[in-house]
């Protein structure tokens, strides 16, 4: 199995990014920050890895050859709608999906040698649910909190090509060359776990990718085009990307700031330029408990940051209103509304 990937915090992570410039009036220094924003269609939390398999390839599945499938809609005038089953496409469509959720932070995956589970049916048919006894035996075999099934995959090709005579040239006359790739896929997931209800999500997905290129000769126009076999597996990777969108989480660049006490040799400074935040928060509560109610408030809106920076937005709402109560600045008012509207985003998401 791959190694795991923790993400910081129950709904929230925040990675550290970059500190920009001192405003030698305020003494607040401004931070480039990533917020963990959760998929709109995220797994239960109870879901951390994943068991990748493909019931979707029958017999009506073959292994095309680049060169012979291009010439194939060579010798039919580049003007052919077919439905063309491809198992490099399929298979490329599992192995990116396994990638993608992997790298998002959120998930462990593994994908099996044997991958492939036998079906019976016809490619266009989605088959029944897998039976309760299967998905945990799978499960159980890999380790894995879910299995998710490629279902069905399908891609259809429609290639066009038209030329068109220039007349408004003498004879003999030229000709300028139109031609268009279009490439409709169709994919169905199904996501189990073990358990009374099975399946926890279905994921159907279908959409149409295009290129389209014209020319003066026929082979400057079609070096514009993808080969029948690549567009077919950009159709699969373009599924994996449909898929992360849903399941996996993003990041979104924020700005946020500290207060420094020194301008120059900040220890907290220091500290945050280290990616040292727990030290940093060591040292501002120190400074929490001045009785100076300036320093105390500029403490307290910095330990408001190490909070959100641990994933705790509770608490980094309680050391923002204590700094509010404590001494008014308009940044820390500002930095109340950025947290109380991630975390109503983050319960809605919830």
């Amino acid at each position: 199995m791959l190694q795991t990937k923790k993400v910081i915090g129950y709904f929230a992570a925040i990675v550290l990014c970059g500190i920009f410039l001192i405003s030698c009036k305020t003494n607040f220094v401004s931070l480039r920050i990533e917020n963990y924003q959760p998929a709109k269609e995220e797994l239960p939390t109870d879901i951390q890895s994943i068991t990748l398999m493909n019931r979707s390839m029958t017999r009506q599945f073959s292994n095309f050859r680049e060169d012979s499938l291009q010439n194939y809609f060579y010798r039919n005038d580049y003007q052919l709608s077919k439905i063309i089953l491809d198992s490099t496409a399929c298979d490329t469509t599992l192995r990116a999906v396994a990638a993608l959720l992997f790298e998002s932070g959120r998930y462990d995956v593994v994908i099996p040698v044997d991958r492939n589970i036998k079906r019976s049916q016809s490619f266009a048919e989605i088959p029944d649910t897998l039976s309760q006894a299967q998905v945990s035996e799978i499960c159980k075999n890999y380790n894995t909190d879910a299995l998710m099934v490629l279902e069905r995959f399908s891609t259809k090709v429609m290639a066009d090509y038209t030329s068109e005579k220039n007349m408004s040239e003498r004879p003999p006359y030229s000709y300028q060359y139109y031609a268009s790739l279009d490439l409709a896929y169709n994919a169905l997931f199904r996501i189990y776990k073990p358990g009374e209800k099975a399946v926890v999500k279905t994921i159907d997905l279908n959409d149409t990718i295009n290129w389209e290129a014209a020319d003066y000769t026929n082979e400057r126009l079609f070096k514009q085009l993808p080969t029948i076999k690549q567009a077919l597996i950009n159709a699969g990777i373009k599924v994996a990307l449909d898929v992360d969108s849903k399941l996996s989480p993003d990041w979104i660049p924020d700005n946020r700031g500290y207060f420094v006490f020194s301008q120059k040799n900040d220890k907290g400074q220091q500290l945050m330029q280290e990616n040292n935040t727990s030290e940093a928060e060591k040292y501002w509560n120190e400074l929490a408990q001045s009785k100076d109610k300036r320093i105390r408030s500029k403490a307290e809106f910095n330990l408001a940051l190490a909070s959100e920076l641990n994933g705790d937005l509770d608490s980094a709402i309680q050391w923002g209103l204590k700094s509010y109560y404590t001494f008014y600045r308009h940044q820390t008012e500002a930095y109340l509304k950025k947290l109380q509207a991630r975390k109503e985003t983050l319960q809605k998401t919830k």
